[in-house]
């Protein structure tokens, strides 16, 4: 399934990272961490054991840059599987968030990156379709996503030879949020012009033109999304929704019922508080939102009513990007000792946020279920059963709510009549925690500490000495003697000093 191609052969501790590694899977252990020092090859050796798994591989990297350049090389190892960039795709975020003691609200603001945008809906696409994927990711993959099947539903298969209705295909389409062109097509539009249709690929850089004869569909063309140039024609395609966080509007009527309901309650909670300002400021709020929803399915914010959207229960995990990995999948996570508690500390702050918008009415107590999730979720759907506790008592039912919370459950139980979605558990993912200097979290949980030491080119580190700051001129001065003499090419730099007074003004600095 996965075919590392490369110029270079494993060498030196990567022939044994890679068979101690394996030795350990093949035991039925889960957890290993690889200790290795800078520039021994360890992305090298993550290849090759992806190879050997022929798994379904999520990497978690702490930033973006790395992430990307992780991408770019497994990209070059694996040219023929399906590698994806799966980050935040806001190149600008101001979240929504109140200051008190300022008396400052501030509002969401946020620019969407189209492209990085289509990288994530095509990653949600081929992990759909595909078991050969390697997907490289921020920490951003523990933010919640559109529900998997709801996803899979939604798109819209097209074939050669087959009728179809023009007013269904347009409404379905907008059903999955792809809009009609004004001007110039682009990413998530389409454009009807006579018996032609052009669709602007979600997850592609292509731009999908179909031919039809009345209701038939005669010819489907592959065309350059830049400037329209035919690439090839196919006998069948499938257009994936433009949004990844498609909403469920099949019972909206008892959905904006419930969120109204949740708004009078936190009315009187407030009331009787003698919170005026935060009563009425609540009220406006959702009630401007739930027209919004009911006219046109969308408003802005709408992520913070994403439990209703969700079928969740108060407190339920959200979906993320590990409901689209079977349960055998492979997880690598890079530069741990800074990855982790990265992934620890982003629910905590999400949650102090907005805890502030809550209690100061400008969201409903049902905002706090629009979360990333928790560590010690994350740590339940790998399997770790020891955590298994430690997600039922995770508080995320804030007591400062009062009762909100517990009657919102009980009318979505006997109203909605929705049930508790058991919590999906990886019970076969395989993990391997990435660094050269691992933290006691990834000793502790590892199987086995793998440690590669030497790099594939068999050179060492030079030798380095240190040498008091003060007082050894003489020594410095011998040393850029010698540097000059190996390296003639840094004596222009030193032309206008002498060494004596070069090293001087150095010291004197």
């Amino acid at each position: 399934m996965f075919k590392l191609q490369s110029t270079y052969q494993p060498a030196w501790d990567q022939i044994r990272a890679i068979e101690e590694i394996q030795d350990v899977f093949s035991k039925g252990k889960n957890k290993v961490t690889l200790l290795g020092a800078t520039g021994t090859g360890k992305t090298f050796t993550m290849a090759n054991i992806i190879q050997h798994l022929h798994k379904p591989t999520l990497i978690i990297s702490h930033n973006k840059t790395l992430a990307a350049q992780l991408a770019t090389e497994f990209k070059y190892f694996f040219p023929n599987n399906a590698v994806h960039y799966f980050v935040s795709y806001f190149d600008y975020y101001q979240p929504e968030s109140y200051l008190p003691t300022q008396g400052l609200y501030i509002e969401k603001e946020a620019t969407i990156n189209q492209e990085i945008e289509m990288y994530r809906l095509a990653t949600m696409a081929s992990l759909l379709t595909r078991k050969d994927v390697i997907v490289v990711a921020s920490a951003s993959s523990l933010y919640g996503l559109g529900q998997k099947r709801f996803f899979e539903e939604n798109c819209l298969q097209l074939e050669i030879g087959k009728e179809y209705d023009f007013k269904q295909l347009k409404r379905q389409l907008l059903h999955m949020q792809y809009k009609p062109v004004h001007g110039k097509i682009e990413h998530g539009m389409f454009d009807i012009v006579g018996e032609r249709i052009d669709i602007f690929s979600s997850t592609e850089k292509f731009v999908y033109r179909l031919h039809f004869n009345e209701e038939l569909l005669e010819l489907i063309e592959l065309r350059d999304s830049t400037t329209y140039d035919y690439h090839s024609k196919v006998n069948k395609i499938t257009v994936w929704p433009a949004t990844q966080f498609l909403q469920d509007v099949t019972n909206l009527e008892q959905i904006l019922v419930q969120m109204d309901e949740e708004k009078n309650e936190r009315v009187k909670e407030f009331e009787a508080k003698w919170m005026l300002v935060e009563a009425e400021r609540i009220k406006k709020r959702v009630e401007y939102d739930i027209r919004m929803i009911k006219e046109t399915w969308f408003v802005n914010g709408i992520e913070n009513y994403s439990l209703y959207f969700d079928r969740r229960l108060p407190g339920q995990a959200p979906n993320t990007i590990f409901d689209y990995f079977p349960d055998d999948f492979l997880l690598i996570i890079d530069e741990s000792h800074m990855t982790i508690p990265q992934l620890q500390a982003m629910p905590a702050g999400d949650k102090a946020r907005k805890m502030n918008l809550v209690n100061y009415g400008f969201r409903l107590p049902s905002a706090l279920d629009h979360r990333p999730l928790a560590f010690a979720e994350l740590e339940n759907k790998l399997g770790r059963k020891d955590h298994t506790d430690k997600v039922k008592k995770t508080d995320f039912k804030i007591l400062e709510l009062g009762n909100t919370y517990k009657h919102l459950q009980e009318r979505i139980v006997k109203e909605l009549k929705w049930s508790e979605i058991p919590v999906r558990q990886h019970l076969d993912a395989k993990t391997i925690f990435l660094s050269a200097t691992p933290a006691e979290y990834e000793l502790k949980l590892s199987d086995k500490i793998v440690e590669q030491i030497i790099r594939p080119t068999g050179l060492l580190d030079p030798i380095t000495y240190v040498y008091p700051k003060a007082g050894d001129y003489e020594t410095l001065m011998k040393s850029m003697e010698e540097l000059i003499k190996k390296k003639p090419h840094l004596k222009e730099f030193l032309d206008s000093y002498t060494l004596k007074d070069w090293v001087e003004e150095v010291f004197a600095e």
